[in-house]
């Protein structure tokens, strides 16, 4: 199935993350009593679950290209905590992203996976958007990171400069 990120189907073990208390079992047998209402599927090789008759359209969806300054705590990152190690470059230090005390660091995603880190601050009148990829960045993922940082100033104001790091 070509779902990626935290919006994909659920494994029993990430309800469990959700539901405090669960157990990755109290949590199959959750999955068990909704009966006809969800539909188990093949995940990158394990069982997970999805509302009923989802399954062959959402196997069959392309997903559109994307690129996203996701500020810190975004709902998707938290979310994909689970499988971070999926959607992270290989050999990237996960705690980059996920930080003692529960901080999550912003996140440039990259049509669902994350390829790099950001921030944003004040000088003045000016607005500096600093992007330190995870991984080589394509010309078309730096553009569209460039039009992201263009929304941000937008709406914070400033004088907008874009920096990526090496």
């Amino acid at each position: 199935m070509p779902l990626r990120g935290a919006q994909r189907p659920i494994a029993r073990e990430d309800l469990a993350r959700w539901w405090r208390g669960y157990s990755p079992a109290k949590a199959g047998r959750l999955l068990a009593e909704l009966g006809e209402q969800v539909e188990e599927v093949e995940l990158d090789g394990a069982a997970a679950y999805m509302l009923a008759g989802h399954g062959d359209r959402a196997a069959a969806v392309e997903a559109p290209r994307s690129v996203r300054l996701l500020p810190a705590f975004d709902q998707y990152v938290v979310a994909a905590s689970g499988h971070a190690d999926e959607l992270l470059p290989k050999g990237t230090d996960r705690a980059r992203v996920y930080r003692p005390q529960g901080w999550l660091t912003p996140v440039l995603s990259v049509d669902g996976l994350m390829r790099g880190l950001w921030r944003h601050e004040r000088k003045g009148k000016g607005l500096v958007v600093e992007i330190e990829p995870l991984a080589k960045l394509p010309r078309w993922v730096r553009e569209g990171a460039e039009n992201e940082a263009e929304l941000l100033a937008g709406f914070l104001g400033g004088d907008l400069q874009v920096s990526f790091a090496r």
